[in-house]
């Protein structure tokens, strides 16, 4: 099911420019399958941008953007909340000043509560950028709600 969802976002990297706070859209195919076949119960497929504006006076504008995916880690959860899983994404940070950086990032989440119209969870991740992993490399905490419009 195509899902659009709206989140809100921090990511704090280990140099002295943030915390980055903001919030972006996402486009997102989302299943759920509660049976006892093999694989994941719940997971979705993402693509995202977000505008992220520093704490700090005089930094900018950041724009995130990636794509990925949330898998559950149970097979087969019987419940419709409180369900972890595992995500890793592929992405850009960009900025004025530094222009486009990749990034990897990858963490763990729980869907506090997954229906098939509804969908809201809670994630944290690790964001390993390809250049400047020292400055740039940190935490990035994501809390995002999927709804159906129809």
């Amino acid at each position: 099911m195509l899902l659009p969802t709206a989140f809100a976002m921090v990511y704090e990297p280990n140099d002295s420019s943030g915390p980055w706070l903001g919030g972006g859209l996402e486009a997102v195919v989302a299943w759920s399958d509660n049976s006892q076949a093999f694989g994941p119960s719940q997971g979705k497929l993402r693509l995202d941008v977000a505008a992220l504006g520093s704490t700090k006076m005089d930094v900018g504008t950041m724009a995130m953007y990636r794509g990925g995916a949330q898998v559950s880690l149970e097979r087969n959860a019987s419940r419709r909340w409180l369900i972890p899983y595992f995500d890793a994404d592929l992405g850009g940070l960009w900025t004025r000043a530094t222009g486009s950086r990749g990034f990897v990032d990858g963490g763990f989440g729980l869907y506090v509560f997954h229906r098939r119209g509804t969908i809201v969870d809670l994630e944290l991740d690790g964001l390993l950028p390809f250049t400047d992993p020292s400055k740039l490399g940190g935490v990035r905490s994501q809390l995002a709600v999927s709804f159906a419009l129809w």
